[in-house]
């Protein structure tokens, strides 16, 4: 009892007794009876100013001290983490929860943080995966409303249906009309010299904002890229054993978050690459599950996005690879 006694006097040291005290009913008032800060100043004839600087010095000398007690808790400290060890413009970690899918939930937060950050009439360009198009889905009423423009970042119909094909016909969206992949660096070259495709690119690389997807090799059959067709299964591994752990609109990375080097596929995609990507504003990723941490990582590692949308536990695998 007697150190408890001692280390709680070390701690108030800074605070005289009769000050201490008044911080002690100010928090009571402010906390416990839910007062306001003007119903304080009157209660106890202070000003203002005066209980503001009081409940500051409370929280500083560790007389009030502030315990959340919610499901969301770890999640906010993660958050806080994260945007220290990368400096993230953004970053929201979802609960691990089974109330629904992962996707879903992802979809769910990424909606909700975009909401903060588009204006009216601004353009967001979008990439490919089942995340970004729940976060679609879920952004809809939003995109009308505020007349936000939609535009792709990669060629291909099928992986942007079940999020863009949701939208109200009225909304602007410019999709690049050819594939994800085709068969050579020629005809790549030859599409994007088109004035259809080349445009839409063009607007891609001007967007406000940007939200995309982030594969891993990890996933196997479980891959947006190979369960569209656009690689194979022999691919995917032949890839993974050369260094990649994920990739972002069909750019497979290495562990550095670099491009993996020699790949035909980079030169066969269609749509913006991660050099014009990287040039956005803000780009956020959107992408969870333990399995994805490798290619999370890297993907911030390489700083290739500025924003992050996951799951608690991807949170905490991320964050000790990191460590």
């Amino acid at each position: 009892m007697g150190d408890k006694r001692i280390a709680e006097e070390s701690r108030f040291a800074g605070l005289a007794l009769a000050e201490e005290e008044l911080v002690a009913r100010v928090a009571w008032c402010y906390y416990h009876d839910g007062l306001t800060q003007n119903d304080i100043g009157e209660r106890l004839g202070l000003p203002r100013l005066k209980i503001s600087r009081l409940l500051e010095k409370g929280r500083q000398s560790g007389v009030i001290r502030v315990q959340i007690n919610s499901r969301y808790e770890g999640c906010l400290s993660l958050e806080t983490e994260l945007q220290q060890r990368f400096g993230l413009k953004l970053v929201r970690v979802v609960p691990a929860l089974n109330s629904a899918p992962m996707n879903v939930r992802l979809g769910i937060g990424a909606a909700q943080s975009l909401m903060g950050l588009l204006e009216p009439g601004q353009l967001l360009a979008v990439g490919f995966g089942e995340a970004t198009m729940s976060c679609i889905q879920h952004l809809s009423g939003f995109i009308s409303s505020q007349q936000v423009r939609l535009v792709t970042l990669s060629g291909g119909v099928g992986p942007y249906m079940t999020g863009i094909g949701q939208l109200d016909a009225a909304c602007s969206i410019s999709m690049i009309p050819a594939p994800l992949r085709v068969s050579s660096a020629e005809v790549a070259g030859i599409l994007k010299r088109e004035a259809s495709v080349r445009d839409v690119i063009l607007a891609a690389t001007a967007a406000d904002a940007a939200v995309v997807g982030i594969g891993s090799v990890n996933q196997r059959r479980d891959a947006t890229i190979l369960r569209s067709g656009y690689i194979s299964e022999g691919e995917q591994l032949m890839y993974a054993r050369k260094g990649a752990v994920g990739d972002i609109l069909g750019y497979f990375l290495n562990a550095a978050g670099e491009r993996v080097p020699d790949l035909e596929i980079h030169q066969e995609l269609l749509g913006v690459t991660l050099d014009e990507l990287a040039q956005l504003p803000t780009i956020v990723g959107v992408a969870g599950g333990e399995e994805k941490a490798d290619a999370i990582y890297a993907a911030l590692k390489g700083r290739l996005i500025n924003g992050l949308v996951t799951e608690e536990t991807t949170a905490r695998a991320v964050l000790a690879l990191a460590n």
